[in-house]
C-alpha cells in the first residue's frame, strides 16, 4: 500500500495528460499506512477525473471540414430559334391547307345536294326514278343529268365512266352515253343542247358531228358507225357543278 501524502506537502504538475510531482512529499506520520484522507480523496478524484477528460480530448479527432456547395442550376436546351419558327410555319400551312380541303368538300357537297334537289324537281314531276348505280363514279351533276335525260326518253341504256383508247371525258366521270338511234337520237341530242347551261354540258357529239352550243360542225371519219356516234348519243359535262333547272323537252 502506497503512503498517505501529506496535503500540500507536494505540488503535482498535469501536463499532456502525464502527472508530475514539484517538490518533495513526506509521509503524514499522522495518518495510519494505506488509510486515505477523507480531504486528500476529493483532490484525488478530481485529479484523476481531469487527466481523463484531457485524454479523451486527445482522442477526439479534429472536425472535419465543412465545405460549402454551391447550387447547380439543372442543363437546359439551347432554342433554336430557325427551328421554332419553321415549325410554326409548318404547322400554320398545314392549318390552312386543311381549312381548304374542308371547305373544297362542304362547297362539293352543297353543289351536290343542289343538283340532286333541282333533278328531283324535275324528274318528280315526270313521275320517273331511274337509278345510276350502274354509270359507275361519275359526278354528281352528270349522275342527274342521265336521271333527266334517261326519263325524258324511255330509259336507253347508258354507259358512264368506261376506258377509251383516245382523249375523253368518260375514264374521269365527265361523260354520258346514251344507246339509241335515228329519230329518238335526234331529240335527245336537241333537248340536251336546250339545256346546256342548266345540265352542266361542255359539248354533244352525234351522227358524226359535234356542237359546243353554236351548231353542228362536222368530224372526221373515224371508220364505223360506234366510232361516229350513229348509234349512240355523247355527252361531255364540265368539270364543276352548273346552275339552273332544266326544263323538259
Amino acid at each position: 500500500m502506497p503512503s498517505r501524502v501529506r496535503r500540500g506537502a507536494a505540488v503535482v504538475a498535469v501536463a499532456g495528460g502525464a502527472l508530475s510531482l514539484v517538490g518533495a512529499a513526506a509521509p503524514d506520520p499522522a495518518t495510519p499506512t494505506g488509510a486515505v484522507d477523507p480531504a486528500d480523496a476529493g483532490a484525488t478524484t478530481a485529479l484523476r477525473l481531469t487527466t481523463d477528460a484531457s485524454a479523451a480530448e486527445a482522442a477526439v479527432p479534429p472536425l472535419a471540414e465543412q465545405r460549402s456547395l454551391r447550387p447547380v442550376a439543372p442543363a437546359t436546351d439551347v432554342l433554336d430559334a430557325a427551328g421554332l419558327v419553321k415549325a410554326v410555319r409548318l404547322a400554320e400551312r398545314q392549318a390552312v391547307a386543311e381549312a381548304e380541303r374542308k371547305a373544297a368538300a362542304q362547297r362539293a357537297e352543297a353543289e351536290r345536294k343542289a343538283a340532286a334537289a333541282k333533278a328531283a324537281a324535275v324528274t318528280g314531276s315526270l313521275g320517273c326514278t331511274l337509278s345510276t348505280a350502274g354509270l359507275g363514279p361519275v359526278k354528281p351533276w352528270v349522275a342527274d343529268a342521265a336521271e333527266f335525260l334517261g326519263c325524258l326518253f324511255g330509259r336507253p341504256p347508258m354507259i358512264g365512266v368506261a376506258s377509251r383508247g383516245n382523249a375523253s371525258d368518260h375514264p374521269s366521270g365527265h361523260a354520258l352515253d346514251f344507246m339509241m338511234r335515228g329519230a329518238a337520237g335526234d331529240r335527245l341530242a336537241a333537248c340536251a343542247l336546250r339545256n346546256k347551261e342548266a345540265l352542266g354540258i361542255t359539248y354533244v357529239i352525234w351522227k358524226q358531228r359535234i356542237n359546243y352550243g353554236s351548231g353542228w360542225e362536222t368530224m372526221d371519219d373515224r371508220g364505223g358507225e360506234t366510232a361516229n356516234h350513229y348509234d349512240h348519243v355523247h355527252i361531255s359535262f364540265a368539270t364543276s357543278a352548273p346552275g339552273g333547272r332544266p326544263a323538259a323537252c
